[in-house]
């Protein structure tokens, strides 16, 4: 990759975190017959999501954050950018989860406690919201939640960056290794305490105080703060012209590793450690690899076609529920009994779904909304030019 351009490859590796997660929602019950190590490996897919916030720190310090570690843009410009970014297809996959979602709590629940119970989820979630309150992360479109820590991330981005500017050397290996801690303590407080009760601990393990542990976006915020260090260093290598295409493919390939020993490993880790920070190093080893260069493993991910599939991970990860609701209702018309074919056809629906979200309401309604928001961003100091980046 050269200098100054694209970082190709963090969008070819966008596509496959995305496909991780999908696998993980619909791909197990398909594993039956599999060796423990490839179970292990598609029901991790969870843990992926933290490979998310790492990366959207990353990328965010890179394309906002210059090499003195000063913010280039103000806040209200980079909240417009931020919220023009996400909210279309949020908005669009919301809609898309109302009928499935409205039909199960008119099943479950009078019409007058359904309609307070859709009332509220419906306007918390449309705040972005819903990963504050536990009953309500997964309540409308469960991959949303996410969406909900990332938008807290964004709000708190100016403030942090603002803080960077002192963190040089060793003061910026000691917060790397502090943020990574501080990840590390809600699980194992979790872990010695037990909260929610004993017993086993796997993703079908319930409980109000897993439910914050997991969804929770200040439980999360370590994760993305190791991606702003990670961006941040990198930003300075960079203007530094320090860095160095052989070691960023030794990084890569050592952070593919751990991360691939780890997923085959999964059930034999702790669940709340999987879910949250644990993997951080290792997804920051590649990450910053891949920013490096990454070497044959960041060719292959830097492909045009795998860049455009990345392109369209965000649309690929909000879509996955909503296509999946249609396959039940199609499932009372077609023979879907047959795991492997009911992910087949998810997976030829979603993909080319999620390109055609991405071409033509993702990328055109950005446009349209930052251009609505620009009253209110008016004032604020042009942002220097940006520098091209996977996810801006």
């Amino acid at each position: 990759m050269k200098q100054g351009g694209s970082l190709d490859a963090l969008t070819g590796l966008r596509f496959l975190a995305a496909l991780h997660v999908v696998m993980f929602h619909f791909g197990t019950g398909c594993l039956s017959w599999a060796p423990e190590w490839l179970f292990y490996l598609v029901g991790s897919g969870y843990a992926s999501v933290g490979l998310f916030f790492l990366l959207s720190g990353f990328v965010l310090a890179y394309n906002y954050v210059d090499a003195d570690g000063r913010m280039q843009t103000q806040p209200r410009v980079f909240w417009s950018a931020r919220l023009a970014r996400v909210y279309p297809v949020f908005l669009l996959t919301f809609l898309l989860s109302a009928p499935s979602t409205i039909q199960g709590s008119l099943a479950a629940n009078s019409l007058p406690m359904a309609t307070a119970k859709l009332g509220t989820a419906g306007l918390t979630t449309l705040a972005l919201l819903q990963s504050w309150v536990p009953k309500l992360a997964l309540y409308w479109n469960p991959p949303g939640w996410s969406v909900s820590v990332e938008a807290f991330f964004y709000f708190l981005f100016p403030a942090v960056a603002r803080r960077l500017v002192g963190l040089q050397g060793a003061r910026l290996k000691g917060a790397l290794v502090a943020v990574w801690v501080a990840g590390l303590v809600p699980p194992l407080l979790y872990l010695a305490l037990r909260p929610d009760g004993p017993g086993t601990l796997d993703v079908t393990s319930g409980g109000l105080w897993l439910t914050v542990l997991k969804f929770n976006p200040l439980l999360r915020l370590p994760e993305f703060l190791l991606g702003v260090l990670l961006g941040t260093a990198f930003v300075r290598e960079r203007a530094a012209a320090l860095s160095q295409p052989r070691s960023g493919g030794r990084m890569t390939a050592a952070g593919a590793a751990l991360l691939l020993a780890a997923f085959m490993l999964g059930g034999r880790i702790p669940y709340p450690l999987m879910h949250n920070a644990l993997l951080a190093p290792a997804s920051g080893l590649l990450v910053y690899g891949l920013a490096r260069g990454g070497g044959v493993l960041g060719q292959a991910l830097s492909r045009p076609w795998l860049v455009q599939l990345g392109g369209a991970s965000y649309a690929l990860y909000l879509l996955q529920y909503p296509v999946s609701e249609l396959m039940h209702w199609l499932a009372t018309r077609v023979d879907l009994a047959s795991p492997w074919r009911f992910l087949g056809l998810l997976l030829a629906l979603l993909v080319p779904a999620s390109l055609a979200v991405h071409r033509w309401v993702e990328t055109p309604w950005r446009t349209r909304v930052k251009r609505g928001l620009q009253p209110w961003v008016e004032g604020a100091a042009s942002p220097a030019p940006a520098r091209a980046a996977p996810g801006t």
